[in-house]
Formats: C-alpha cells, structure tokens, sequence
C-alpha cells in the first residue's frame, strides 16, 4: 500500500506532502456496499486491491457530500488532522488519504474498519450480557478520557459512532464535529449550521451551544442508556425523549427539550438494566456540568460494577444472530 515511489495520484501541497507515507491511490479502491453519512460526509466501505485479485484491505473511505465552499473543506481538512494525531486501542485508526490529480486536494480519508460494523448495529443483532455491555462502556471511556487528555472534545459521542473490531473490543470513531479546546479555556461555544444531535446533548449544549469534556460524559450517559436498552428502536433516545415532550414541534423541540433536562426529567430506566448501572447514567446527566463524574472516575465506576456481574450464569455470552 505505501510506496517510497513517486505517486501520480498525489500532488504534494497542503498538509499533506509525499513524506505522509499514507497516500492511497483511489484507482485501487473497489467500493463494496455504503456504511452511512454524517453531518457533511458520506462514509463507505471499499477494499483497497492493488493486486486486482480480491485479497485487497477492507478500509472506511469518507468523503464529502458535496463542495459546500471554503468553511467545510476547511473542516473537512480539521477532522484529517485530527484523526491523524490519536492513537489509542479504543479509538479507529486514521489510515492515509486519496487526493485529486490536479491540485492534491485531499478527496477522501481512509480510516480503518472494525469488520462488526456500529455498535449500534452489532447490539441489536446480539443477545449480549451486562458484563459486556460494561466492557464496551469502560473501553469507550478509556477512549474519551485519551481524548480528553488531548484538550479534544468529541461533541457526537452516540452508539452509532462506535465501532466493533469483535466481541471484546469497540472504537470510537466520526470526529467530524470534534473540537480542540484550549489550554486556558474550561468550553467551546459553537454555532453549527444544520442538524445536530440534539437527544444526545447537554442541556448547556441546547441552551448556550457551550460544550466542554462535561458536556461528552452527559453525551456518554446516553450512549450507556442505548447499550443497555440494546438499541432498541422502540427505546431509542429520540423516541424516548419526544414522547415525553408532548406535542412539540419543528423549532419548539428544542424550547422543550431545554425546559424538560431543567426540570431533571431523564430518560427511563431500561428494562433489565442494574440499578447501580442507572444511577451513572443520572449522574451523568447532572444538570451543573461541575457535579457530573469524570470518564476516569467513571472507568473506575463501570469496572466494579463489571466486576459484581462476571462468572454468573451467561452474564457475558454473545449470541450474534446470522443473517443468511
């Protein structure tokens, strides 16, 4: 895949110079299905064959959506950048890049691809024990506390931003609307044009748009609340929460969302899950983002907990259904 040679496909300017020893060719990708799309990229699943004989590596190729100017290439150029400084065990590896021919802009990043898909996908297909579902929990904040550790705040922390490498093992992944927080600042106020996730986010997020590393653990709460419902799509947070908001509509969801967290109204408890695994999530969703807990002390938290639950009777037995 790397090649000291000179590469036709690649332009060295930018960021992005033949020293990367990343640099995909883009004739040797074989798109193979869609794996989804993001706020302003579209993400699918293609082997790089550059043998031609099917041995090639299954990569998650992103891409932008379409050329929306300046502002999102340069965000688009953030995320690279981004992805390309981490490295840890729970977060999905930055791979190389594919550019255009004229000019060496970047058109596509190569990221690899955990072969269970979203965890999203792989918990409804599965009948997955508590201990498990801790074990993905506590590995997911041993990744947002590396990230954290590096001043980024994910600020789209969901099940399906998670990835599955197998029945032991998921990655964070989607940084594109990761931002870096300063050294001397505690948030980062951020005005989004489009869509955003607003059922995952903190209620300082919907009502200032200011997010911080406690803004991702409320984010987190949620995420624990859709591993332990096992993605349910009748419980999913969206569901959930616009039930509970009435006959809100349009731009009052929000105006209601806002007025709902105020009065610490959550969501519900799902069924089977242990109370003392419900009470992190309340925590979690602590209306002051002072008294929320730390992904350190929440790894601590989720591993004794874990601990209570292991060596009992088909506690940690995943039955993955197969689809013919």
């Amino acid at each position: 895949r790397v090649s000291n040679s000179p590469n036709l496909d690649f332009a060295p300017s930018g960021p992005f110079t033949i020293l990367d020893q990343s640099v995909f060719h883009k004739r040797y990708l074989r798109k193979m299905r869609d794996l989804g799309e993001g706020h302003f990229g579209k993400v699918t699943l293609c082997m790089y064959d550059p043998n031609n004989d099917g041995t090639g590596e299954h990569v998650a190729v992103k891409a932008l959506k379409h050329d929306g100017g300046g502002n999102q290439h340069e965000c688009w150029l953030k995320e690279i950048d981004i992805l390309k400084s981490l490295y840890h065990a729970n977060i999905v590896k930055y791979k190389g890049c594919c550019t255009e021919l004229a000019g060496g802009k970047v058109v596509q990043l190569i990221m690899e691809f955990p072969p269970l898909g979203s965890l999203k996908e792989y918990i409804i297909g599965c009948k997955i024990g508590v201990p498990q579902c801790l074990l993905f929990a506590g590995q997911i904040c041993q990744g947002m506390e590396y990230l954290q550790s590096k001043r980024y705040i994910h600020r789209d922390l969901a099940a399906r931003n998670v990835l599955v490498e197998n029945d032991n093992l998921v990655k964070i992944g989607d940084f594109g609307l990761t931002k870096h927080i300063p050294e001397e600042k505690e948030y980062y106020r951020v005005r989004d044009d489009g869509e955003s996730p607003v059922f995952w986010y903190a209620v300082e997020c919907l009502r200032e748009s200011k997010f911080s590393f406690s803004s991702d653990v409320w984010s987190f709460g949620v995420t624990l609340y859709e591993i332990l419902t096992r993605c349910d799509p009748a419980m999913n947070p969206p569901k959930k929460l616009t039930e509970m908001l009435g006959n809100a509509h349009g731009q009052m969801v929000v105006t209601a969302l806002i007025s709902l967290l105020e009065r610490r109204k959550t969501l519900p408890c799902p069924k089977d899950c242990p109370h003392e695994v419900y009470m992190l999530m309340k925590q979690c969703w602590n209306v002051e983002p002072g008294q929320r807990p730390s992904f350190k002390s929440l790894i601590e938290s989720i591993a004794t907990i874990r601990q209570s639950y292991e060596g009992q009777p088909n506690g940690n037995v995943s039955l993955r259904h197969i689809h013919s």
